[in-house]
């Protein structure tokens, strides 16, 4: 159950709906500034991440969940432990440790915000703790409210609900992410949602056919019945036995997924650049739009 005075992961700063002009699609700014404040944090953010990869609200809080998420990639923490930002002060003695380190993942994983500042995130503290020697454990590193208030500057996180072939542009960015899963969220506990852009919708195509008694038929189909028809044949290959993790390959491009997105500061100036540029598909192009718009408000 969500702990008791957090909210972030669960309420947005703000939202913008109905980017895509379908009532479907939309981008939501999320703070996630004080999720290093303690272990009771972190659990609060983590599981809040995951829970729209499972769809199950009702895990935002779980330490068991937190738990197994810990150890989910070969003994290492699942990338939901990304949103989870780590500020490390080169003033303070014990974050020394780890900065003055010729190579460690928070570094690796991290961006420099000034000659005292590094923001990194706790996924990479942990790889640090399991590959070096440290003079404590370095995964007891929280922050203070008044390092949140730096961190809240700096670190931004977005939930986005878009179709396939934006995602897809998006996850090329080295950013943190973490998606909703169709393997292990069927459309049975949630329902497929499409889009279909203004230049595809309603167009008409032909599809010949051979009937039982070896006619021809020709059927006129549209877009839309096309997405049907593969959902359809979705929902029967999930009632024959047929996993979800099988059963989605025949799920449309057009279909929406929800996807977290986390941002360091040299990470979102060279997404808005490049995907504010006329050049950028129109879809993406409204998704970096919408968060520069979040952005603006308080």
């Amino acid at each position: 159950m969500e702990i008791q005075g957090l909210s972030f992961g669960v309420n947005p700063v703000n939202k913008k709906e109905n980017i895509f002009g379908d009532d479907i699609g939309f981008v939501e700014h999320y703070d996630f500034s004080q999720a290093n404040m303690s272990e009771k944090h972190r659990i609060h953010a983590i599981s809040a991440v995951a829970s729209i990869c499972y769809q199950s609200p009702k895990s935002i809080g779980s330490e068991s969940l937190y738990n197994r998420l810990m150890s989910e990639s070969k003994g290492l923490p699942s990338s939901s432990f990304e949103f989870v930002p780590v500020l490390l002060d080169r003033k303070n003695s014990k974050h020394k440790e780890i900065l003055d380190l010729e190579f460690s993942n928070c570094k690796k994983y991290g961006e420099d915000l000034d000659s005292r500042y590094l923001l990194t995130n706790y996924r990479a503290l942990v790889y640090d703790y399991e590959n070096h020697v440290f003079s404590f454990d370095i995964r007891e590193i929280y922050n203070t409210e008044k390092e949140c208030g730096i961190i809240k500057k700096y670190f931004k996180v977005f939930l986005l609900k878009i179709d396939f072939p934006t995602r897809s542009q998006i996850v090329r960015h080295r950013v943190n992410l973490q998606e909703l899963s169709r393997r292990f969220v069927s459309g049975k506990k949630l329902q497929f949602e499409f889009y279909v852009s203004e230049k595809i919708k309603g167009k008409v195509s032909s599809y010949k056919h051979t009937t039982p008694d070896g006619h021809f038929q020709s059927l006129e189909i549209t877009t839309e019945d096309i997405n049907n028809i593969a959902l359809n044949h979705y929902y029967h290959l999930l009632d024959i036995g047929i996993k979800p993790q099988e059963a989605r390959r025949v799920i449309p491009q057009s279909a929406y997924t929800d996807l977290w997105i986390g941002f360091q500061p040299k990470q979102l100036d060279n997404f808005i650049k490049l995907r504010l540029d006329n050049h950028s598909q129109h879809e993406v192009y409204k998704v970096a739009e919408n968060m520069v718009e979040c952005l603006k408000e308080k």
